[in-house]
């Protein structure tokens, strides 16, 4: 008897270290995962400076989120923000689905960069896959339900290779409600819609630069021309991001 209650406590012990190792790391753990899932799902660097979470409290801060530019554009990030607030539904953590009530942003800024007639908007865009060819996951993971993602007061710049000066543009609001899956599904879930809204904003913006006489010449001419391509590819990108929320929801539905 002896014995046993020494090797219970010792395991006690060992189940207790590797607790407090994992809620030790958990911030780098996180910090590692945004990025990695986030690169994968926009086929370019994603990068955070820091992550701090508070499981008591149901909070995260994301800190220095980033997006590069994609290959092709120049070296500087095409999004910044400088924090992201995630809300965590305390209740929801020892369930099968983990809720996040929210997230909202703090300072985001978007560089809209024009290389001929294409954007770097456009070549996230070009890489996401078709929805039909979201892949089933490999055994049961681990459900996350995000409520609303919404990032306000969005600051940009139009840029072009064949101009010396940025334009200022405002690129207004972007919301994301009701996206769920997987760890690995959640990033295309989030990116595609986020993107697109993104793209039909700064459509909208060109269109009003361009009415207000605020560009000139040869960047005229090819903000004019990108217009209707960002319209047309954000459409078509927000429908199959439609399409993808209401396939995974059919199938978590048929899992249970």
């Amino acid at each position: 008897m002896k014995k046993l209650l020494v090797g219970l406590l010792a395991l006690a012990v060992i189940v207790g270290a590797g607790m407090m190792l994992l809620v030790s790391n958990l911030d780098s753990i996180v910090k590692r995962a945004v990025e990695s899932a986030g690169t994968d799902a926009l086929g370019t660097p994603v990068r955070l400076e820091s992550v701090a979470i508070d499981l008591r409290a149901g909070t995260a801060i994301l800190y220095g989120f980033s997006v590069a530019n994609p290959p092709g554009y120049s070296d500087q990030d095409m999004i910044r923000v400088d924090e992201l607030s995630v809300a965590i539904d305390i209740a929801s953590l020892n369930s099968d689905v983990i809720r996040i009530t929210s997230i909202r942003s703090v300072n985001p800024y978007v560089l809209y960069e024009l290389q001929g007639t294409r954007g770097n908007l456009n070549a996230i865009m070009d890489q996401f896959p078709p929805a039909a060819e979201t892949q089933e996951p490999a055994g049961p993971l681990p459900v996350i339900a995000i409520d609303e993602i919404s990032v306000n007061g969005i600051q940009g710049s139009l840029q072009s290779a064949q101009v010396s000066r940025a334009v200022d543009i405002n690129l207004g609001n972007v919301l994301v409600t009701g996206v769920q899956g997987t760890p690995d599904e959640l990033a295309t879930q989030i990116s595609r819609p986020l993107i697109a809204q993104l793209a039909r904003n700064a459509a909208a913006a060109l269109s009003s630069a361009i009415a207000s006489g605020a560009l000139e010449g040869d960047l005229q001419q090819r903000a004019s021309e990108a217009v209707d391509d960002l319209r047309s590819e954000a459409a078509d990108q927000l429908e199959q991001a439609e399409n993808a929320v209401r396939s995974l929801r059919d199938r978590l539905l048929n899992n249970n």
